[in-house]
């Protein structure tokens, strides 16, 4: 049978000024003898300029642990798709070692870490799931985290002056665990997030914020935390309008700000019944009326980024239906399939 290249069609159409784009598909019946096609990331990467954009297609088998140390674009297909039987693009340990990198639409394996080391700058990690998010080791200016599924950790770096420019806004933090925020400071912008805390009871769960200012947050608790120890270590966070709610019932400690909406159920459209754990399939949109500093509902759907629940990419299409109309035929004779795709929302 004659080897194909299946591409998903937002990996036909660019919109980006990349030099060139590469390919990489782990999956057995590829064809990579074409100069940009790769089954390997590393393969990838090394023949990557900067400026060069990289689609990883998804697969049933992880890519395994990467460097990133070229100034490249790097496209998976969401963290959640709805195609392909839920495959994605999923790696192990993800190691940023250069700047001017996107990072968007891929998965991770469970306990493994993001990290950005050394001194870098334009750093976006955007639509993924991922677990811990490290960034230490040097100087870092602007790296935007958005969009993004976290289940677990954000850490940055202990000395303020090297983690300048942070941008946390419209992820979705599941489950992170004691400490799980850590060296937030007044340059980190924190703002429409949803922090989901299970197994916090009496431990903080913010620590050694450096002023932080954090804004539309929503904090649930579905453990017996009672929100006597917000934050430990560090100088006192400022809450504005953010929104804090036990399911459990137990009556939390008022957050350190204005307009904040202290023990309030954020009323989530659709979840199961006190379990606000993140499913592609819920609605975390908030029905309580809780209003942020824009006058809209806090929480991952407002502020300035557009929250996609299946991590797909922004600016490209993504496919919706694939139909081969020919999956029987001799070698050297044309494949026929249809794709149907939608826009992706820009931000």
């Amino acid at each position: 049978m004659k080897k194909i290249i299946l591409l998903i069609a937002i990996f036909c159409i660019s919109y980006t000024n990349a030099q060139t784009i590469l390919i990489v598909d782990n999956n057995v019946s590829i064809d990579t003898t074409p100069a940009h096609v790769y089954s390997t990331f590393a393969g990838a990467i090394a023949a990557a300029a900067n400026g060069d954009t990289i689609y990883v297609q998804p697969s049933q088998t992880t890519y395994g642990s990467i460097t990133i140390n070229k100034e490249v674009t790097i496209y998976g297909g969401g963290h959640t798709p709805e195609l392909n039987n839920g495959r994605r693009a999923f790696f192990g340990n993800i190691s940023i070692t250069a700047s001017n990198v996107k990072l968007s639409g891929i998965g991770v394996s469970a306990n493994t870490s993001l990290s950005v080391t050394g001194t870098r700058s334009n750093i976006t990690i955007e639509n993924n799931m991922l677990f811990n998010i490290t960034i230490s080791g040097g100087i870092t200016d602007n790296v935007i985290i958005q969009g993004n599924i976290i289940n677990n950790n954000l850490t940055l770096s202990s000395n303020a002056s090297n983690s300048m420019n942070t941008t946390v806004v419209n992820n979705f933090f599941d489950t992170p665990s004691a400490n799980g925020l850590n060296y937030l400071n007044s340059s980190t912008i924190f703002n429409n997030n949803v922090i989901v805390f299970q197994g916090v009871t009496t431990q903080s769960f913010i620590a050694n914020p450096i002023d932080l200012v954090a804004q539309n947050n929503v904090f649930v608790f579905t453990s017996s935390f009672n929100g006597t120890n917000w934050e430990a270590g560090g100088t006192p966070t400022t809450f504005h309008n953010c929104l804090s709610y036990s399911y459990p019932g137990n009556t939390l400690a008022l957050m350190n700000g204005i307009g904040n909406h202290d023990n309030v159920n954020p009323i989530f459209t659709s979840i199961p019944v006190n379990n606000p754990v993140f499913d592609v399939l819920n609605d975390y949109h908030i029905g309580s009326g809780s209003l942020g500093t824009d006058g809209n509902e806090v929480g991952i759907h407002n502020g300035f980024y557009d929250f996609d629940m299946r991590g797909y990419p922004t600016l490209l299409p993504y496919i919706t239906e694939m139909t081969i109309q020919n999956n029987m035929l001799p070698a050297g004779t044309d494949l026929n399939v249809n794709l149907k795709a939608n826009a992706n929302k820009t931000n």
